[in-house]
């Protein structure tokens, strides 16, 4: 039987889906929230710019010089104004909020589901950095490996997330990296996973996308 690639029509009974790994993927723009010291990074030209396409985003949806480097010799990044660090971090507030009511909004085309409570737990209790971090790492990194992830990208994410949105706070750095590793998974990822994404695939897509969602309303 051929396999199939991650650019697809499949099948679900009788209804008919399309299926890209395009719709899941984080554009992230690196151009819009990162800066460098000494000097602003370039923003990314026109035609690298690329709107968010379905369920989730990549690094062409925010652009326009959101991140800048730290100072000194360090190579840290960080917000590139107080409006989008203040914007990122109320919506890393309501996010912690949402995954203590286990109301977490759905972010995806069609007519998605609610995301689990149990998924809403843990995700909540690794981001905000409270209750046994550990243990939820594992169980959503298990998860991932079971919808057919990736072992070694599964861990990955799962371990890139803790302390994420803790205290209300995001740290441009870490939400850098853990879109990168999130979308290193998707591209990985075979049409099967992309057609029927786990619920905590789902979870992280509706935190990452609010976060950045925020962070373009500053540009």
């Amino acid at each position: 039987m051929p396999s199939r690639s991650r650019s697809e029509v499949g099948r679900i009974g009788k209804k008919e889906v399309v299926m890209n790994a395009k719709d899941f993927v984080l554009q992230v723009g690196f151009g819009l929230i990162l800066g460098t010291a000494g000097g602003v990074w370039e923003m990314l030209p026109a035609s690298a710019q690329t709107d968010t396409s379905g369920s989730i985003i990549t690094s062409g949806d925010i652009v326009n010089g959101a991140f800048v480097r730290g100072s000194a010799r360090d190579e840290v990044l960080v917000f590139r104004t107080p409006q989008i660090e203040n914007a990122v971090n109320s919506a890393a507030s309501v996010i912690n909020q949402r995954l203590e009511q286990r109301n977490l909004p759905v972010v995806a085309n069609g007519t998605p589901t609610a995301i689990p409570a149990s998924v809403q737990q843990n995700l909540g209790l690794i981001v905000t950095g409270e209750g046994n971090v550990g243990l939820s790492v594992t169980q959503i990194q298990n998860a991932l490996i079971n919808a057919g992830a990736s072992q070694t990208l599964a861990q990955n994410l799962a371990s890139s997330l803790p302390n994420l949105t803790a205290g209300g706070r995001v740290e441009a750095a870490q939400l850098v990296n853990v879109i990168e590793v999130y979308n290193a998974l998707i591209n990985a990822s075979d049409f099967d996973l992309l057609n029927e994404p786990p619920e905590e695939l789902r979870a992280i897509q509706a935190v990452l996308t609010i976060l950045l969602n925020a962070a373009r309303s500053q540009i």
